[in-house]
């Protein structure tokens, strides 16, 4: 059988270790990934190898050639355009032939049987077989359901946290026959996890999992590098170190007389470390490196790099002939590039990237990155589309700058800002790193989220960012096309931006200023109700009883609409316009408060009612929506991106409430009366933190408890007739989220109850 390597990744996450080379070249402990790749290959019996290439190809094929000084063939293909994984391997048709071929990721390190992974194809007669693995923190890979015996029932495509089910990931190891190739459309972009897998399982081809036993590290980031480079030191990976172990945990090529070590230490050939120096514990130094007297190294990794006297390298990684001078410091998860000098005395405080040939000014103490990277302590996303933070610490106009930077080259983006000079400040750092990246950034003058969210289509925007300050607290929150949250892929990217991913600019793009959205959005809104609505019906009155910017829209589109905005008073509907324009409250005419969860239900409904045939809602849309829908003949879809986009009655609150005030308008309905139309539910909520990993317990409950149900694109579901159970992760931390709706609170507290308990005995035993 032979085999293909994918082996064009430019690896922007882990730089500044790919600076001039491509991901597969990376250094591990004195060979390119690649080359340990090629090995291991090797040792299973593929000889017969071919390399797909696209960044920096010639440097592999110039430390490659033919194979022949490996004992291997090797071929190389080089993409002109993107082909995406599967179309990489599609190029290849010609290497292939008519035999099974074996397709593994240039990338990644792993000591799998081979054979194994071969012979269960074989044996099952699959068309495409999947290798698996299991994963603490799964969501960045693709996530494979399988049934008992090993077929493919599920495929998700690097999910978020909410739809994790197991915690077996596809680690791009795969068997494809010639038939499951020529399913890869030629010449043109294709991916095996979001295209090929997919339509395999579609038409019902055979598509296989095996379970890989062993160890597998794909290295996205510099911390994954150096717990990989870790994890072969101390023997969790059955991989030649090709350096003799001259005492117990400790393998060097050379003696290691007066240095005190402590193990696991790896030193590689041509090393020098001069006695009074400390290595260890996790330390690693490869070919040619350099460690003086007083110097003291611990779970690093010094790649040909020359550590001074009495310097301190302590969770950090240094790259080919880079310096660091007498008595500097380098910290925690610092990162430095090849031939990068850190000056005598000079700090790396934790978190610090110093780019290739950069320099670390004498007895500084830096605590940002020299190229402008985010400091440590960066914003992540603490659900689908906010980032947040104090500001001047986690939230800085470096990481606002980052943020635009990633999401510039999409072209157009809205940016937008609220609540104080701070929010001003990382807008304006937003609107630079747009610009910076080539991208047209757009001052739009919108007051709120959902009103920048609902201006994407009309000012034909492709990203947009919203700043909004509170007291210290600032949030980013960040919109995808049609005012979507960004897709797990992006999000991801954007992470690795404010990772410190910048890098020279290029070209710089316009800044337009955008006026009028506010009006625009108002005008939109009622068009779309019109439209929806039909004629005209009864005059009503209303009430906006909530402030700021967002209820103030509401005002102006509720009297668009013709409707009577009064001052709150009894007998009067009343709304409120929450959390950006995002959710809202509203108080039917007898005074019975309607909180978010029900509106939103009750926005659902009325759009049933004023014709909607067909409606797509997300996870949080009460599952009462479904008997509602049955009621009116709607059919319900289950997050589709491009009817979200198209649909906005569920995610701008200023539509929903105008749509509900189309709906009582045109069928001459007191809001009380919709409002008993609607089936009685109550909905609960519980977060169980757990001792395992979120994926590895969704996937114990899922196979252990024969009720649940898996979906991969709401989680785990349980009926019953006291109502339904949903279970999904959390984004952060080990915590799972149960979510129960009953018809009344007691039943949903009852189903918590059983099922917080019914989850903690499922894991103990694994805790």
């Amino acid at each position: 059988m032979k085999a293909i390597v994918m082996a064009g990744g430019e690896g922007t996450r882990l730089r500044p270790l790919t600076e001039g080379r491509p991901k597969p070249m990376v250094e591990l402990l004195g060979k390119s990934v690649l080359q340990r790749t090629v090995e291991h290959l090797k040792r299973y019996g593929f000889t017969d190898i071919c390399f797909t290439l696209r960044y920096l190809p010639e440097s592999v094929i110039s430390e490659f050639g033919d194979g022949g000084e490996l004992g291997v063939r090797i071929e190389h293909r080089v993409e002109r355009e993107p082909l995406g994984t599967a179309g990489s391997v599609r190029a290849c048709r010609d290497f292939i032939g008519e035999e099974d071929v074996l397709i593994l990721s240039g990338d990644a390190v792993c000591d799998f049987d081979l054979g194994k992974i071969r012979s269960f194809h074989s044996e099952h007669g699959a068309e495409a077989t999947l290798a698996l693995y299991r994963h603490p923190e799964p969501t960045a890979f693709g996530l494979v359901l399988t049934d008992g015996e090993g077929r493919v029932t599920g495929f998700s495509e690097k999910p978020d946290w909410d739809r994790v089910l197991t915690d077996r990931v596809n680690t791009g190891i795969y068997v494809l026959s010639p038939g499951a190739v020529d399913l890869i459309p030629e010449g043109r972009e294709y991916d095996f996890g979001r295209d090929l897998f997919p339509r395999m399982l579609r038409e019902g081809r055979g598509l296989w999992a095996a379970a890989a036993e062993g160890y597998w590290c794909d290295m996205g980031s510099p911390e994954a590098y150096l717990r990989c480079c870790v994890d072969l030191i101390a023997g969790r990976a059955d991989i030649d170190l090709g350096a003799p172990e001259i005492r117990p945990g400790v393998w060097s090529h050379i003696p290691l007389d007066g240095v005190r070590v402590t193990p696991p230490v790896y030193v590689g050939e041509g090393c020098r470390v001069e006695p009074g120096a400390v290595l260890g514990p996790e330390t690693v130094l490869s070919r040619e490196s350099r460690v003086e007297r007083g110097a003291r190294v611990m779970r690093s990794v010094l790649n040909g790099a020359s550590v001074g006297i009495n310097c301190r390298v302590t969770g950090a990684i240094v790259g080919r002939d880079a310096r660091v001078e007498s008595g500097a410091e380098v910290r925690e998860g610092c990162v430095v590039g090849d031939r990068a000098y850190v000056a005598a005395g000079a700090v790396l405080l934790p978190g610090v990237r110093l780019w290739t040939g950069r320099e670390a000014p004498a007895g500084r103490v830096l605590a940002r990155s020299v190229t402008g990277d985010a400091p440590a302590g960066r914003p992540v996303f603490s659900d689908g589309r906010s980032l947040r933070g104090t500001l001047g610490t986690v939230m800085t106009p470096e990481a606002a700058m980052s943020l635009g930077w990633a999401l510039g080259r999409e072209a157009r983006v809205g940016v937008a800002h609220a609540g104080g000079e701070g929010a001003r400040l990382l807008a304006d750092a937003v609107s630079c790193g747009v610009t910076a990246s080539g991208g047209e950034c757009c001052r739009m003058d919108c007051g709120f989220e959902a009103q920048l969210a609902s201006s994407m289509d009309v000012f034909a925007l492709d990203a947009g960012v919203f700043a909004r300050e509170e007291g210290r607290e600032m949030t980013l929150t960040v919109l995808g096309p049609h005012g979507l949250a960004p897709d797990a892929g992006k999000r991801r990217k954007i992470e690795a931006a404010l990772a410190g991913t910048v890098t020279a600019v290029e070209k710089i793009g316009p800044v337009t200023t955008v006026t009028g959205a506010a009006r625009a959005c108002a005008y939109a809104v009622t068009e779309e109700v019109r439209a929806l609505a039909g004629c005209a019906g009864r005059h009503i009155c209303v009430s906006v009883t909530g402030t700021g910017a967002e209820n103030r829209a509401l005002k102006c589109a509720l009297a668009g609409l013709g409707c009577e905005v009064r001052k709150a008073a009894p007998g009067v509907p009343a709304f409120s316009v929450l959390r950006g324009g995002f959710a809202m409250e509203c108080w039917d005419e007898r005074g019975r408060h309607i909180d978010p969860v029900h509106a939103l239900a009750l926005t659902a409904m009325c759009a049933m009612r004023l014709g909607v045939e067909e409606l797509a809602v997300t996870e949080r849309v009460p599952n009462a929506v479904e008997r509602v829908a049955s009621r009116y003949g709607c059919r319900l879809v289950r997050e589709p991106r491009g009817e979200l986009g198209r649909q906005k009655y569920l995610r701008d609150a200023v539509l929903g409430a105008a749509v509900i005030a189309a709906a009582m308008s045109r069928d001459a309905a007191e809001l009380s009366r919709l409002l008993d139309d609607l089936p009685p539910f109550e909905t609960s909520e519980r977060r169980v933190e757990v001792g395992v990993s979120r994926a590895r317990a969704m996937e114990l409950l899922a196979s252990s408890r024969a009720e649940f149900a898996a979906d991969m694109a709401w989680g785990l579901r349980h009926a019953d007739s006291r109502g339904i159970l949903g279970v999904s992760p959390d984004f952060d931390g080990k915590t799972l989220i149960l979510r129960a709706e009953s018809q009344d609170s007691a039943a949903a507290r009852e189903l918590l109850d059983e099922y917080e308990r019914v989850t903690r005995e499922t894991l103990e035993g694994e805790e």
